[in-house]
């Protein structure tokens, strides 16, 4: 599938309550180009950084008033009706069957054994680049917080195919999963502290030029911050929400070594 694989992290997009003070939070917070597309199915803001589609985002629908702003992450995948297949045959759940969105892609929900929600996309138009990308405002990872890492492993490597790497060095194991050698998304425990409410899920990750002054710089537009700035070996990072409590991670990616 040229730059986007079968089983690989293809899209992310946002469900709020509040379009429009999503997109100028995150207009202002990540330099993104906002599109505001008008299809058959509603409006749908298309943002770009960098020349780069990087995310969307759309207002709930009626029917999900009340439920929370959140980001959701797509997989694309080449045989949709086989993956289903494999989701619940390795204990998931299909949330919402297939149904097709503007420009061709068949896209479903569905939710890992834990719960964890993400979703599928097949078809439709494939961009020139790889998805990931170390420039300022594109999506850079992907992550799974699980309470049983174990577990969801098994599930990805049943249904995408993935297979594990876990880090013990630090002081919280972190599993990376690769598909064909290549590091696909990330997988962590659930914190201790974490409350019993808040359910396992998938998070996205963008890109900054400095993580501190991004974390600063959400809080005086509305967001608020879960996680402070913290050193990690690719760069800091901070775990933020945006004003209608829609949680993401930010990361400044560390520059390579000069060569001696």
């Amino acid at each position: 599938m040229g730059n986007v694989r079968s089983g690989t992290v293809s899209w992310v997009d946002l469900s709020t309550p509040d379009i429009e003070g999503a997109q100028r939070f995150y207009a202002e917070l990540l330099g993104w180009e906002l599109d505001i597309q008008r299809t058959p199915m509603g409006e749908y803001t298309v943002a770009s950084s960098g020349g780069r589609q990087v995310a969307g985002m759309m207002a709930q629908a009626p029917e999900m008033a009340g439920a929370p702003a959140v980001w959701t992450v797509f997989v694309v995948v080449d045989d949709m009706e086989a993956i289903l297949t494999g989701v619940t045959g390795a204990g998931g759940a299909v949330l919402q069957s297939p149904f097709e969105i503007p420009g061709g892609a068949r896209v479903a929900v569905v939710a890992d054994g834990s719960g964890a929600m993400f979703a599928l996309i097949s078809g439709g138009p494939e961009p020139g680049y790889p998805y990931f990308s170390e420039e300022v405002g594109a999506v850079c990872w992907a992550e799974l917080m699980s309470g049983d890492v174990q577990a969801a492993t098994g599930f990805y490597q049943a249904v995408f195919g993935w297979t594990a790497e876990t880090d013990d060095t630090g002081p919280v194991p972190y599993t990376v999963c690769n598909l064909d050698g290549d590091a696909v998304a990330g997988m962590i425990g659930r914190p201790d502290d974490l409350p019993a409410d808040v359910p396992d899920s998938w998070s996205v990750y963008f890109t900054v030029a400095d993580c501190k002054d991004t974390q600063s710089r959400a809080v005086e537009r509305g967001g608020s911050v879960i996680l402070s700035a913290t050193p990690t070996p690719m760069g800091p990072f901070a775990v933020l929400a945006d004003p209608a409590g829609a949680a993401f991670q930010i990361m400044e990616m560390a520059s390579p070594p000069e060569p001696s």
